[in-house]
């Protein structure tokens, strides 16, 4: 366990909630005492839902858990609220033991990288956690063996995150050369991933960041040394200007002297040595400079970390001497008194906007730890976000939703670290489905009256589910579907279509229920996901069929509840 205390309190645990034999007597307090939901009329039902998942969740996960139920049951919550959290929270971290094969399996949506083209995960795998030590290899004496380091147990916990990511379709993985053996140690676990044939070199994104520096054969000399340990992967993805944060570096590193750092790095890009250049700095100007790929930037929803209070807009129309004033790092204050600055804000805001006007990839680090030490939130920022969510997948939203950041960096140090972004993930990923389902789900969808359907009211169905998935309107939908079965019931597989049609339909209702039996592949050619077209009309015939009753408990489960107001009594006319 990494956490102290920590084996004694599972053991606990585990005895207090499954029944599970102690080794040995009990001969200390039981930590379980100091638990109170654990000792609530909603304790055994909270063991219940554990106990379907214990299996598939790490220790430090099953710690996690309790300690996040233990902080909502003294919030008072509602016991459907804390069962409703425990039920979330067993699911988020049982991720590592989904079916490899199962049928979707979940993996870490991708989206486009700005101009790079780069298919880029959502969450990338960040190099600040993992690594054996944080003295760099260039300190005389203090300096480690790269070949001791590699085979360290810190190199087996790295290569282990690595794979889990790998697995996940997390496939973007960040280092830098002032991140001690880091860089070494990402590059060797990687390659030798690929050595064993887990992943092609194709299958996967590399990038390190290189500090900048005034003299031009300083930073060749980082190069060559971060190149020593990253040239086994063939070449390097995404390479950074790290922590550019004032003008002297900017300038140096905009610079287009022939002998400097850009004409360097473009140099290696010629080679195929590196793909991509980007920045990982706080200044709008070298967003504005047209000359990166993509920016590594501070821009969270608690606050920009040290870009805090720095002026957004320093691309705006300034007048000359408030643009030198701003790119000195003056205090925003100055520019008060120039007529042209219209900025007004703080922060990062603008250099996001403006890099994705530029179509430049975005990136944003650290947005749980230097977005507000997230996974140790405040009580104030746990409860204002509330049970449903953690902060962190609340982070994780506000950066792809609101900031529209392609990829947010995540400094794993344990495969249990992934819990909460893998949640976060899954979330983005359904409310994604849900905006393309809602614009496209029932467009491209042929009639009922043309042959390749089989009479089958393809889109009246996936209407029907709708409606019961997002509303749960089930009386409602039943009778909908009842309809549509009534002419299933008459179809003859002996007829012709003609026949069935003119037999089955009538100008009311016309179309019959989801029939497996009949191949959609050509009706559902030109929709925009048939696949997901085909499970929703399984689902909806799984559900709605005639006998299936669905139980109260599963209503509740899915949040098809029926409402207590009644407004009006109808007589319902069949088939209207």
């Amino acid at each position: 366990m990494s956490d102290g205390g920590g084996s004694s309190l599972t053991k606990a645990l585990s005895t207090r909630l499954f029944g599970y034999p102690a080794e040995e007597e009990k001969k200390e307090e039981d930590p379980c005492d100091s638990i109170s939901f654990l000792n609530s009329d909603i304790g055994p039902k909270i063991a219940d839902i554990i106990d379907k998942h214990v299996g598939k969740i790490h220790d430090d996960s099953f710690l996690k858990i309790i300690r996040q139920l233990e902080f909502w049951n003294s919030k008072q919550i509602s016991e459907n609220e804390m069962l409703a959290l425990a039920e979330r929270l067993c699911k988020s971290a049982s991720w590592k033991e989904q079916d490899e094969t199962a049928e979707g399996k979940f993996t870490v949506p991708k989206t486009r990288f700005g101009k790079t083209e780069l298919q880029m995960p959502i969450i990338t795998c960040g190099g600040m956690r993992l690594q054996e030590t944080w003295i760099p290899d260039t300190v005389p004496l203090l300096k480690s063996n790269k070949e001791k380091v590699v085979k360290s147990k810190s190199q087996t916990n790295l290569k282990g995150v690595v794979l889990a990511c790998i697995k996940l379709g997390l496939n973007h993985f960040e280092t830098a050369r002032m991140y001690g053996s880091s860089e070494i140690q990402m590059a060797t676990a990687l390659k030798e991933l690929m050595d064993e044939g887990v992943v092609k070199r194709e299958d996967f994104i590399f990038q390190t960041k290189v500090f900048p520096t005034e003299k031009i054969a300083d930073f060749e000399k980082q190069w060559e040394a971060s190149w020593s340990n990253v040239k086994q992967l063939g070449h390097v993805d995404l390479l950074s200007f790290h922590c550019i944060s004032h003008s002297d570096q900017m300038e140096n590193t905009l610079s287009d002297a022939e002998d400097g750092m850009f004409a360097f790095v473009k140099k290696l890009q010629k080679e195929g040595k590196i793909h991509h250049i980007g920045d990982a700095s706080i200044i709008y100007k070298l967003v504005d400079s047209g000359r990166f790929d993509y920016i590594n930037v501070h821009k969270h929803f608690f606050g920009d970390y040290h870009a805090a209070g720095t002026p957004d807009g320093l691309g705006e129309r300034f007048c000359k001497e408030c643009l030198e004033l701003a790119n000195e790092l003056i205090h925003p204050s100055k520019l008060k008194t120039c007529s042209l600055h219209t900025a007004g804000g703080q922060g990062n805001a603008a250099a996001v906007k403006r890099a994705l006007e530029l179509d430049m990839g975005v990136f944003g680090i650290s947005p749980f730890d230097k977005g507000g030490k997230l996974y140790r939130p405040s009580a104030a920022v746990a409860s204002a976000i509330g049970p449903e969510m953690s902060p962190m997948a609340f982070a994780a939203l506000s950066a792809w939703k609101t900031q529209r950041m392609h990829t947010v960096s995540v400094d794993f140090a344990r495969s249990s670290d992934l819990d909460e972004v893998v949640e976060a993930a899954a979330l983005y990923a359904k409310d994604k489905l849900g905006k393309d389902w809602h614009e496209k789900g029932l467009l491209n969808i042929p009639s009922y009256y043309e042959s390749k359907t089989d009479g089958i009211a393809i889109g009246h169905c996936l209407w029907i589910h709708d409606c019961l998935s997002a509303y749960g309107m089930v009386e409602f939908c039943r009778d909908r579907y009842s309809n549509l079965e009534g002419a299933s019931a008459k179809w003859s597989k002996k007829k012709t279509f003609e026949e069935n049609k003119k037999k089955c339909f009538n100008p009311g209702n016309s179309g019959r229920s989801f029939d497996e039996t009949v191949d959609l592949t050509e009706a559902l050619k030109s929709h925009y996901d048939p696949e997901l077209a085909m499970k929703k009309l399984r689902e909806i015939h799984s559900w709605m069929k005639k006998g299936n009753e669905i139980t109260e408990a599963e209503k509740e489960e899915r949040g098809w509840q029926q409402g207590e107001i009644i407004v009006a009594v109808y007589f319902v006319a069949p088939n209207r």
